[in-house]
Formats: structure tokens, C-alpha cells, sequence
């Protein structure tokens, strides 16, 4: 004789398959938004945003830009204008670390990031940077598809390719005050320089049922 499958089981499994659909749905959608980063597709990034009014955006030391409008200035002053000749950004998201909720409504995710930059420097040679960091993203489920709710993106390194991080440290560190009309001081930048301390920031998400504003990008105990 078969056992019947119980309700609870059935909705067990329900569950873990709508989490494993959402984490996939999270990553191509994290992927897609590097892409547009990279080539400046500015557009394709503003139409991946929540459409609440508390959305957010930090990039390291540029300040807490808050809203449709201010997030959309700080993405527009860093991934907007036009492409010259030797331009480049070139970001890889590695180690993926996804929690969704148990209610299945939002989902926390971290991923470090590799990358390598050239700036355009007029008649002279472009000057190529190492570009390092982790961005942190709530996520929150809207009309049938996952979208960027808050977004963090934490600097680590910053700095001219032949002289490396250890030698210079020009870009990586600036008063922590509004640089934009829009924005707010940020909330944290620790990046790397010779004297400072690594403290794990961001942290690898936890498992969690409802989203709570609990400040977990900034969570210093890793037991939790």
C-alpha cells in the first residue's frame, strides 16, 4: 500500500522548489544588471528597480541616495553618459550567497566582485584600475518578478593597475560627507589601505522568514 503524501509535505517541497526557482530567477537577474552596468545601459538598470518609494542605493563613499529619484541620479552619475573610445568597467559577480524568505516575498544576496576599469585620460593613455568589492541587495517580489529593493555596493579596492592597492591608495578614501544634492553621508566605506582593518562587511545573508529592517548588511557577528 502507498502512503499518501501529507499536505504538509506537499507544501514542504512546494516551497523548496519555489525557493530554487527564485534563486535562479535572483542570479540572471543580478546578471543581466552587471551587464547593463558594464556597457552602460543605464535604462535597462532603472527598469529593474522596485517601484516603492523606500528603494535605496549606496556606492562606497558617493553617499545613501534614497527614492526613485535620488537612486536613479546616483546609477545615472556612475553607469550613465556615453561610452569614448578606451572606456571600460568590467565587473564579475562571484560567490552568490542567496536567502529567500520563508514567506517567499523578498530575498537577501551578497556577491563579492572582481573587476578591472580603463578611464579615458584625453590624448594620453587610458589608466587602467583594479575595481574590487561585494554588493548587498534586498530584493523584493513585485508583479510577478523579483526587483532590486536596496542595494549596497562596498568598496574594497580602487587603484591604478601598475601601482597596485598596497602603494595606491588616491581613490579608495574621501570624507564621508553628501557628495551629491541627492544624497545622504554614506553609511559605512572601509576599503583597503595599509592601516586598515577588515571587518567581513558585508555578511553572508542568513535564513529568515519575513523581511525586517534589521541592518543585516551591516552585521558584524558571524555566528548569527
Amino acid at each position: 500500500m502507498t502512503d499518501k503524501i501529507s499536505e504538509e509535505r506537499k507544501e514542504r517541497v512546494f516551497r523548496s522548489m519555489k525557493k530554487l526557482t527564485a534563486y535562479r530567477e535572483i542570479q540572471n537577474l543580478m546578471g543581466r544588471c552587471a551587464a547593463a552596468c558594464n556597457f552602460k545601459q543605464v535604462q535597462k538598470i532603472y527598469a529593474y528597480l522596485s517601484e516603492r518609494v523606500d528603494i535605496s542605493c549606496e556606492i562606497a563613499d558617493e553617499g545613501l541616495f534614497q527614492g526613485r529619484e535620488g537612486v536613479k541620479a546616483i546609477l545615472n552619475m556612475v553607469f550613465g553618459g556615453e561610452a569614448e573610445p578606451g572606456d571600460m568597467l568590467d565587473i564579475q559577480l562571484t560567490s552568490p550567497m542567496i536567502e529567500v524568505a520563508g514567506d517567499l516575498q523578498t530575498a537577501r544576496g551578497v556577491w563579492w566582485i572582481a573587476g578591472a576599469a580603463s578611464v579615458p585620460m584625453g590624448s594620453k593613455d587610458p589608466q587602467a584600475l583594479w575595481v574590487w568589492g561585494a554588493v548587498a541587495v534586498d530584493f523584493i517580489w513585485e508583479e510577478k518578478e523579483w526587483k532590486l529593493w536596496h542595494v549596497h555596493y562596498f568598496r574594497w579596492i580602487k587603484c591604478d593597475y601598475h601601482k597596485g592597492w598596497a602603494d595606491d591608495t588616491s581613490l579608495v578614501n574621501r570624507p564621508n560627507t553628501a557628495m551629491h544634492p541627492l544624497s545622504k553621508p554614506s553609511t559605512y566605506h572601509n576599503p583597503y589601505t595599509p592601516l586598515s582593518i577588515r571587518d567581513g562587511i558585508p555578511p553572508c545573508p542568513r535564513p529568515y522568514d519575513t523581511w525586517t529592517d534589521d541592518n543585516w548588511m551591516l552585521c558584524r557577528d558571524k555566528t548569527k
